[in-house]
């Protein structure tokens, strides 16, 4: 199956349920990776995007903060033990990235 850039981005958030977000969108059916459902209510979108990664050409920040969006991913994948630690990763990485 040959998909175009646009089913590919779509299927990509599809896949990383990044239209949860999204009010006006609407999803019926399963969608199962691994065989388990992604949709289904006892699926949690944040482990499921632990396993799931996605790399955008673009900048493409979760609708929070600076902040919450650098320190998502050391969150889930329990880099800090502590909110110390996870302050210090995300200014290390915001420093590293010359945005501060």
């Amino acid at each position: 199956m040959v998909l175009l850039a646009v089913e590919n981005r779509l299927f990509l958030r599809c896949l990383n349920r990044m239209n949860d977000t999204i009010s006006i969108c609407h999803i019926e059916g399963d969608f199962k990776l691994d065989d388990e459902n992604i949709y289904h209510k006892k699926m949690d979108p944040v482990l499921l995007r632990a396993r799931v990664g996605m790399v955008f050409q673009k900048p493409n920040p979760f609708p929070k903060s600076i902040y919450e969006n650098v320190a998502y991913g050391p969150k889930i994948h329990g880099l800090a033990t502590n909110k110390a630690e996870l302050d210090e990763i995300v200014i290390s990485s915001l420093q590293k990235s010359r945005f501060i």
